[in-house]
């Protein structure tokens, strides 16, 4: 059967066509709307501008077919191969593609909104400026890495990607919204300017990921791999960050204290993990004295150079001029063995004229003035 005769067919009421050999067909602007061309052979046929809508493809040969500007919308896809097929600014609306393979094919500027792309193969596939707002692309990839998938400028808002594999994929300027992307695999991926507000994210691998300048207003970076991971300029307001290697960096950091902590106390715009320590810093503050609350520390230690994280670092002018020390407060968590290695580190910052008092937090807490009077006097006879 040719393009004509199945035209033909079509025209006279018939909508079976399960099978057809069609490969290299002419079929651009045909109307072959809810017709059943399921294991049909379109090899490198073209289907430009088709209305193709309720087809059932499911299982078809597309390879290198050319459905640019087809109207695909509630389409059968399925387990079709579509390799290197043209599907630039093809509306695939509702569009069934699980488990297609759609390698190298090109959906620039695809209408993909509510499409469901659960387990299909995008390989090297370019979705430049495509719209895939509220797809589900659960599992997408996770048998192909290192997919190199072009999906820059995409709208994946409300999208769900859950597991999908976007390794090495660029997502650059990509709107991700409210996007679903919970044990995904993103690791090397170009996120870079890319919109990620209210995105999930929990236990996703973002290992080396690029995302310089990314809006992560309100994501959920639970348990998050972010090893290696560009953050330059990126935004992290009210990101949580739970089991992510963020948790280590200051509380104070100017760059990341609007990141959602759990159980974190806001106090003139600083962040305090305890009760007792906003009250040493009201009465510090109270008194007018300079302090860095929870800020970070770069200092000698044995193995080198390293980060340390002192609790209150307190400046005060004493007869004998101004002097530096740490208050430190010891909580439930403060082991005998943590003691020991708190003692190491006390001498590193003593050899550098910076000495640590320890105070007990219920006392810090119930008379913090006691203890802020405690300290100086202690600073005071300092030698």
């Amino acid at each position: 059967m040719d393009a004509e005769e199945l035209l033909k067919h079509y025209n006279s009421g018939e909508r079976n066509f399960r099978g057809v050999e069609l490969s290299n067909a002419n079929l651009s602007n045909a109307n072959l709307s809810s017709a059943n061309l399921s294991k049909a052979d379109l090899d490198e046929a073209d289907l430009s501008n088709a209305n193709l809508s309720n087809v059932n493809l499911s299982n078809a040969i597309l390879y290198e077919a050319n459905l640019s500007g087809a109207n695909l919308s509630n389409v059968n896809l399925s387990n079709a191969i579509l390799c290197e097929a043209n599907l630039m600014y093809a509306n695939l609306m509702y569009a069934n593609l699980s488990d297609a393979g759609l390698e190298e094919a090109n959906l620039s500027g695809a209408n993909l909104m509510y499409a469901n792309l659960r387990s299909v193969n995008l390989t090297e596939a370019n979705l430049h400026g495509a719209n895939l707002m509220y797809a589900n692309l659960f599992s997408v990839g996770t048998r192909f890495l290192s997919a190199h998938t072009n999906f820059s400028e995409a709208n994946l808002s409300d999208a769900n990607l859950t597991g999908a594999n976007l390794s090495y994929a660029d997502l650059t300027n990509a709107d991700l919204t409210n996007a679903k992307l919970s044990c995904a695999f993103l690791c090397d991926a170009k996120l870079r300017g890319s919109y990620l507000e209210n995105t999930e994210l929990c236990e996703a691998n973002l290992s080396w990921a690029d995302l310089e300048g990314a809006n992560l207003t309100n994501a959920d970076l639970t348990y998050a791999n972010l090893a290696g991971v560009n953050l330059t300029r990126a935004r992290l307001d009210n990101a949580k960050i739970k089991g992510t290697m963020l948790e280590l960096l200051s509380l104070n950091n100017s760059r990341l204290k609007n990141i959602k902590r759990d159980n974190t106390i806001t106090w003139e715009n600083l962040l305090f993990r305890f009760e007792s320590e906003v009250n040493i810093a009201q009465v510090l503050d109270a008194r007018g004295l300079l302090f860095f609350p929870n800020s970070i520390a770069r200092l000698t230690a044995i193995n080198g150079r390293e980060n340390q994280e002192p609790d209150f670092l307190i400046c005060y002018k004493t007869a004998k001029g101004l002097k530096w020390g740490i208050l430190e407060i010891d909580g439930l968590s403060h082991t005998p063995e943590r003691r020991v290695k708190e003692q190491e580190i006390e001498k590193y910052f003593e050899q550098n004229g910076v000495r640590v008092y320890r105070f007990d937090s219920q006392k810090c807490y119930t008379e913090p003035n006691k203890v802020v009077d405690e300290f100086l006097e202690l600073l005071e006879n300092q030698n």
